[in-house]
């Protein structure tokens, strides 16, 4: 690459700053993908118009799953983009140091140009260098984010807050731009381990009563409201390798009914449930 093509890339896809912290962000306020339309001095409203589509990725920094799972995510992903799309990265995690809730990445890609005969030769060429330079862009960020949302297999984190995340940080921005198609992707083993309830016992999960553990939700006012977004788990149940613990159906249907109570009373279409693996596109 020359020192020139170095230049405009660095240009081109400067991102702004990241927005961290507890508080929700309205991701319709934020875009880290630099404009093709902008780079190429051609109008933005010359673009093609397509059906608004938002997809969140939210991954519990607490969780540390297996290569195959962390592959899965990234191939969901990328399978599910494309042009017009958003997409936002969230890492949750326990409120404790060095993991803490922070939204990593939020940007909408390029559509083409709808009618290319309107645009110069010239225009259009810096335009199409632009746009595959976009996608990789995007592709390179989402993987990095994804990766380093995940817990560190060294890490020790005593608590697993995600309903607090859920209710307080993650519903907020997904209810936003209700006009267009929201997915969360919720990337986790949705065992709850904090001072709203607890899913373990002797360091095992239990069985759950999934009535009374709504309860305790409802107690902590704690319920979201997702606007009617769909909403896809991936990772439920996972057991870790060196564990000695066995998550069958006994403990299993009662976590899955919990998170289908939980999520319907918030508002929200749980699509799928993956123990752990997602087994349909989203």
């Amino acid at each position: 690459m020359t020192k020139l093509s170095k230049y405009v890339l660095s240009g081109l896809f400067s991102t702004i700053s990241i927005v961290s912290g507890c508080l929700p962000v309205i991701a319709g306020e934020r875009n880290d993908i630099k404009s093709c339309y902008d780079f190429a001095k051609i109008e933005p409203s010359t673009a093609k118009v397509v059906s608004g589509r938002h997809l969140f990725v939210a991954v519990d920094g607490t969780f540390s799953p297996d290569i195959n799972i962390k592959k899965l995510v990234h191939e969901k992903v990328h399978l599910f983009l494309q042009p017009g799309d958003k997409i936002t990265i969230i890492s949750f995690s326990a409120y404790v140091k060095d993991f803490y809730t922070d939204v990593l990445f939020s940007g909408r890609l390029d559509t083409d140009i709808a009618d290319r005969d309107d645009v110069s030769k010239k225009s259009l060429m810096t335009f199409d260098n632009c746009m595959a330079k976009q996608t990789q862009f995007v592709k390179t960020k989402v993987d990095t984010h994804i990766k380093n949302a995940f817990k560190p297999n060294d890490a020790d984190v005593p608590k697993t807050e995600i309903i607090t995340n859920l209710s307080q940080v993650i519903a907020p921005q997904v209810a936003v731009n209700q006009g267009e198609r929201r997915v969360l992707l919720l990337v986790s083993d949705m065992v709850e381990n904090s001072d709203v309830t607890s899913f373990y016992s002797k360091n095992t999960l239990k069985v759950i009563a999934p009535e009374q553990e709504m309860q305790k939700v409802q107690k902590a006012n704690m319920l979201s409201d997702f606007k009617q977004a769909d909403i896809y788990v991936l990772g439920a149940g996972w057991v870790p390798a060196t564990s000695k613990g066995f998550r069958g159906g006994q403990v299993m249907l009662p976590l899955k009914q919990f998170w289908q109570q939980y999520f319907e009373a918030s508002n929200a279409q749980l699509k799928e449930f993956g123990q752990p693996v997602l087994m349909s596109d989203m």
